[in-house]
């Protein structure tokens, strides 16, 4: 039995109760990211009752979002990618993404003012890096996701974020205030069936992106590549030796697990038509058969 499909998360009901679970647990995450973490700098974080008076200090990812809320009553907050992606593909036992928190309101300021006083530091993307009880966040406001700002995706509302990820399964949002999931129709499916798909090859890290790529077809999640992923894989195996490719994954990574002979496949690989891409996958079973099944 494939015990990591039964792990999988279908529906938006399932993808709900997870999150739920995890984020009222509050347990400490097994994070392997390449990004550097900076001091818990929330661990006194205030909390404001009704009255605005201060609370007892906040001592988990839930009341950080509910006091993001709060501040934010023209706008909201939405999950983003990673977390969202985890929870739905095997749920909290493999949980390893930093949360990525999103603001959509055209006006954060307050925000911003707040979390430089308490010497969070805004980094190149006009976004924040910061901990809660032990969370990496990343938190920023959707108009300054990196594709958007760049003129890569014109931005039509909150929306337009399932178009700015490498990968469909980081296609999804949730609003933390309303628990109203936005991704594709076809996401569930996608999902369920295990079907990679890129969505936007552009990245200001191209390496991290391909690495994260492979990882997931190494680590199995992949189960069927569409074309447009087989090419950008093959595309990154050319571009990136296959040193570089591990030893940035090494770097990024508590648990390297990329498989050398899926980077040489996908170096060799005819990729000038799809019908010599699905000939080349259907005579490549040895290689890829215990990785994608």
């Amino acid at each position: 039995m494939d015990h990591r499909r039964s792990r999988i998360a279908g529906t938006e009901e399932n993808l709900r109760a997870r999150v739920a679970r995890l984020l009222k647990e509050d347990p400490k995450p097994r994070v392997t990211s390449s990004k550097t973490d900076q001091a818990d700098l929330f661990e006194d974080f205030p909390v404001l009752d009704d009255d605005g008076h201060v609370k007892t200090p906040m001592s988990s990812i839930s009341e950080f979002l509910a006091y993001m809320c709060a501040a934010l009553p023209t706008g909201d907050l939405y999950l983003f990618g990673g977390v969202l992606r985890d929870l739905a593909l095997s749920g909290r036992k493999d949980f390893t993404s930093d949360i990525d928190i999103v603001v959509d309101d055209d006006d954060w300021t307050h925000l911003v003012r707040y979390l430089r006083s308490r010497g969070v530091v805004q980094n190149r993307f006009g976004g924040f890096r910061l901990k809660v009880d032990r969370w990496p966040i990343d938190i920023w406001t959707a108009r300054e996701t990196w594709a958007i700002r760049e003129g890569l995706v014109e931005y039509h509302g909150i929306e337009s974020l399932t178009e700015t990820t490498i990968l469909n399964w980081d296609a999804i949002l949730l609003n933390w205030r309303t628990k109203q999931i936005i991704c594709s129709p076809d996401y569930f499916r996608q999902i369920r069936n295990r079907v990679m798909d890129i969505v936007l090859a552009e990245n200001p890290n191209p390496l991290g992106a391909a690495v994260r790529a492979f990882r997931h077809l190494c680590l199995k999640d992949a189960r069927e590549l569409t074309i447009q992923a087989a090419r950008y894989l093959a595309d990154a195996a050319e571009k990136y030796p296959a040193d570089t490719i591990i030893k940035s994954e090494i770097g990024s990574y508590q648990d390297p697990i990329i498989d050398p002979a899926i980077l040489r496949f996908f170096r060799h690989i005819d990729i000038s038509s799809e019908d010599s891409i699905r000939r080349q996958f259907d005579g490549a079973s040895k290689i890829l058969q215990p990785l994608l099944l």
